[in-house]
């Protein structure tokens, strides 16, 4: 069975559209992860629901390094709440600079943490990306990022192939032979 020339043309459209959307959408994400990075900013997922509706659940957290000293009350930040470096990002509700501490809370939350030294700080919130937590945490882990690489190299090596398959179709692949002088 033999595809008609509309067929295959409709086809070649969407295999340049598909191959060209994914190759942009691949450059796009790392160029932003570089330019976080870049920024000093770090990137987190919210894995509990203690700050919703704000930061719900699967939520990417941009967090920029602050000084203790600049951090106020009704601020979000995320610090290191214990010696296995687990991380919580919760607002400020006090700032005790005697103690040097913070009183933090989770907006969903009834109750107040304990105190978070200010040397577990690692930084302020500088804003949220509801439902890319999940994926870009699987993205960036270290124990995927084999198979990530591998992703990212098959889907450059089948968008190559397509343009070349389409440039041979097309002619515009061929060599014309020189002219002798």
């Amino acid at each position: 069975m033999s595809l008609s020339p509309k067929t295959k043309n409709i086809l070649s459209t969407a295999g340049n559209f598909v191959s060209s959307f994914i190759t942009a959408a691949v450059a796009i994400t790392a160029a932003i992860f570089v330019i976080i990075k870049l920024l000093g900013w770090n990137m987190f997922s919210v894995d509990s629901p203690s700050m919703a509706p704000l930061y719900p659940v699967g939520t990417l957290v941009i967090v920029r390094d602050a000084e203790p000293e600049e951090i106020e009350a009704g601020d979000v930040i995320t610090y290191v709440l214990n010696e296995d470096g687990v991380l919580v990002t919760h607002r400020v509700v006090k700032v005790n600079a005697d103690n040097r501490t913070f009183i933090t809370k989770g907006d969903a939350n009834n109750t107040e943490d304990s105190p978070v030294l200010w040397e577990n700080t690692v930084g302020k919130v500088v804003f949220g990306i509801p439902a890319l937590g999940t994926p870009v945490r699987y993205i960036t882990a270290k124990e995927n990022r084999p198979a990530v690489i591998a992703v990212i190299a098959v889907i450059f090596v089948f968008s190559l192939a397509w343009d070349i398959f389409e440039r041979r179709k097309s002619g515009r692949g061929r060599r014309v032979p020189r002219r002798g002088r």
